[in-house]
């Protein structure tokens, strides 16, 4: 069982659990009363450990230079046995979604079909597979607001998801260049270098900051959410830039863009609540 836990990247799944339950209080929903919220975030749970399985099931060439401890390459699973999994978690995702509603198993439906695409083909080009992971980040949050019938009150969430996600992506290509390099993956870092992965990186970190400012000073969003982005986000995106233009580690940086995901869905709640 830890093995399969391991194959759908159990954080990953808990955070997508959390981002509907997150989008269902933002829609102003008792998430603890609503069985479309229970249900949404079980069926993205479901469907990404699917997307996560059958990522290692392509990757099994990269994850043996830069993940060798992954249960694939290290032998502790079979192909055979994630195959399964990967269907068995997908199948069962697209059946809760679809007894939610018609949006909801839309919503999913694209979703399986982007990760399935990204994993055979767009992780491998420049740009368009940190695209598609940030596109699907997103949509968690769309996907909760569909499951209740109200999808504008989960758009500076998913726009948030969206860019911090696209950031980390690019800032783990860095991370991971030697061995996509090896491979002959085409990443920003394996074609440009990662000193252009740290100053695009940067550049979308700043654009980060004023949207969390701007929300604010457009009335989108109140003083609580700006007090909370004060407290946490702001001092480690300012930290996250000087790791990134000293290189002193970018696997760093990337668990600071967790730690921004996080503070954001914080700030994002206060501010609602």
């Amino acid at each position: 069982m830890l093995n399969y836990l391991k194959l759908a990247r159990i954080g990953n799944v808990i955070i997508a659990f959390l981002s509907v339950e997150c989008a269902g209080i933002l829609c102003g929903i008792d998430v603890a009363r609503s069985w479309q919220i229970l249900a949404a975030a079980i069926a993205a749970s479901l469907v990404t450990a699917g997307g996560n399985s059958i990522n290692d099931l392509f990757d099994m060439d990269i994850d043996r230079i830069n993940r060798p401890s992954r249960p694939l390459v290290s032998g502790r699973l079979s192909e055979k046995q994630a195959k399964r999994f990967y269907l068995a978690v997908t199948f069962t995702g697209l059946v809760v979604s679809a007894a939610i509603n018609i949006p909801t198993l839309l919503i999913a439906v694209a979703a399986v079909m982007l990760v399935f695409l990204y994993s055979y083909k767009l992780k491998r080009t420049i740009f368009f597979g940190n695209f598609a992971v940030a596109v699907v980040t997103g949509l968690a949050f769309i996907f909760g607001g569909a499951a209740v019938g109200n999808v504008r009150d989960v758009y500076p969430a998913a726009i948030f998801a969206f860019l911090t996600n696209l950031i980390r992506e690019i800032i783990k290509d860095a991370e991971d260049v030697k061995g996509d390099g090896e491979i002959g993956i085409r990443t920003i870092a394996t074609r440009y270098g990662t000193a252009s992965s740290a100053w695009i990186s940067i550049f979308l970190t700043v654009i980060l900051l004023f949207l969390a400012w701007g929300a604010f000073g457009l009335g989108i969003l109140p003083i609580q959410f700006l007090t909370v982005c004060g407290l946490t986000i702001f001092p480690i995106g300012i930290y996250i830039t000087y790791l990134l233009i000293t290189r002193r580690g970018f696997s760093e940086a990337s668990f600071g863009y967790k730690l921004i995901m996080i503070f954001g869905l914080v700030a994002l709640i206060v501010g609602k609540v």
